[in-house]
């Protein structure tokens, strides 16, 4: 694989500087301070349009909101005809306050508050994907008192033997969400039962960077042999909501199927599974989030330090890292460190390179390469950054959350602004009352 299958696709270097949608990054970070986050506005739209092209009419497309959320991201989703799943009454305000139709949202959680159960039943959210059965006689309840009747899937864990991290593997015995096939075949009896709510369909997520489409034919499978002899009690057209779990290159040399491969790994294992023979009428929901986002925004850091560590290597440390991406230290994801600065010299220097916080973890590539001349001050950019970095980020150590910039045909548009210090002390009640 190469470098550029990481980048936003309006990524260019020129006359030694380097410019997304437009805009000359190192003039970016002058003038907007960093860390920062920074999105090609126009790749993300095209990622939207390809997930749409690659499934065409036969898959409805959710976005997986843990993955990043803003207004500004919700708006495009409503364009382009998107729902979006949430897994919070915050993350649906978020998704609402931005104008996404409550029948297009659908909410995740293994452990829903009752006051956030409540929250989406009286709002009318489209779907409720119940986790364990106790969540079923919550939600009557409150569907009889509510005079509304929410549409719920059954959320399954059956173990397809998903190859990833063990820390974004969601079915198995170990995985704390959904229900194995017998406790979800009682469910969808007490569901059918229960006057105050629809047995809409079934969900299963097998977990994130799912590299091998032979567990997508196998989740498939496990779903459609789950529902067929369940049939009678869904309604006339069933959900078969599949999840993601779509991979995304970090580094250079990581192999990651394009949207093509994703939707032809779903769709095939459907068509494999004789899912429309067996059921009948099907709608089929797909939950990419990471894979929509992650490669359209870089991170802005600026170089602080260069010192040579007692092995000998050399490190740089830039103004940002855990607080903003806690993935290294979470994961041990590495990611590629890229200089935007001395852009037109040879990348011939091996950095160990860390953030500013005091964390041992707080690594961002163990042997990336960079300009030799590579110094304190210097800006460089990380990229893939879009998906589960500013959603995990935090105020650890202090720092202020960075801004996240859309950028497009020569234009900046700051959609997130970057925390202020008022911002962080605001809920300090003994502080915040003398503002």
């Amino acid at each position: 694989m190469t470098l550029k299958r990481l980048l936003p696709e309006s990524w260019e270097q020129r006359d030694g500087r380097v410019f997304l949608g437009g805009v000359d990054l190192a003039e970016l970070a002058e003038e907007y301070g960093t860390p920062a986050f920074v999105t090609d506005e126009a790749h993300l739209v095209s990622r939207l349009a390809s997930f749409r092209s690659a499934f065409g009419d036969r898959a409805a497309l959710v976005y997986a909101g843990k993955a990043f959320l803003c207004g500004a991201l919700v708006k495009h989703l409503v364009r382009a005809g998107w729902w979006i799943d949430v897994v919070s009454t915050g993350e649906l305000e978020i998704a609402t306050r931005a104008g996404m139709p409550l029948g297009r949202t659908l909410m995740h959680g293994n452990a829903k508050p009752r006051s956030e159960m409540a929250e989406a039943v009286s709002r009318g959210v489209g779907r409720i994907v119940v986790d364990h059965p106790g969540e079923i006689d919550v939600l009557d309840r409150l569907a009889r008192t509510s005079g509304t009747r929410p549409a719920v899937l059954l959320r399954l864990n059956a173990d397809v033997a998903a190859e990833t991290h063990e820390k974004v593997k969601t079915t198995g015995d170990r995985a704390q969400f959904g229900m194995d096939p017998v406790s979800a075949a009682a469910a969808a009896a007490r569901a059918d039962e229960a006057v105050g709510i629809e047995l809409a369909g079934v969900h299963i997520h097998v977990g994130s960077q799912i590299r091998d489409p032979d567990t997508y034919r196998r989740a498939a499978s496990a779903v459609v042999d789950f529902v067929e002899p369940l049939r009678a009690r869904f309604p006339e057209r069933v959900d078969l909501d599949l999840g993601g779990g779509m991979p995304v290159p970090y580094l250079r040399d990581d192999d990651a199927p394009g949207v093509a491969a994703f939707a032809g790994a779903v769709l095939g294992g459907l068509d494999t599974a004789r899912a429309t023979d067996r059921l009948g009428d099907y709608r089929l929901l797909v939950e990419p989030g990471r894979s929509v986002v992650a490669t359209s925004t870089i991170t802005l850091y600026r170089v602080e330090a260069r010192k040579r560590l007692p092995s000998g290597r050399e490190m740089i440390a830039v103004d940002g890292g855990l607080s903003d991406n806690p993935r290294p230290a979470l994961y041990g994801q590495q990611y590629e460190v890229l200089a935007v600065a001395r852009a037109d010299g040879p990348s011939d220097t091996r950095f160990h390179v860390v953030g500013r916080h005091c964390e041992t973890g707080d690594i961002i590539n163990v042997d990336a390469s960079l300009p030799d001349a590579t110094a304190p001050g210097d800006v460089v950019a990380v990229p893939s950054t879009g998906a589960y970095a500013y959603s995990m980020s935090s105020r650890y150590n202090g720092l202020r959350r960075p801004p996240v910039l859309y950028v497009r045909e020569g234009g900046v548009r700051e959609v997130v602004r970057r925390e202020t210090f008022d911002d962080l002390v605001s809920c300090d009640l003994d502080i915040a009352s003398r503002l």
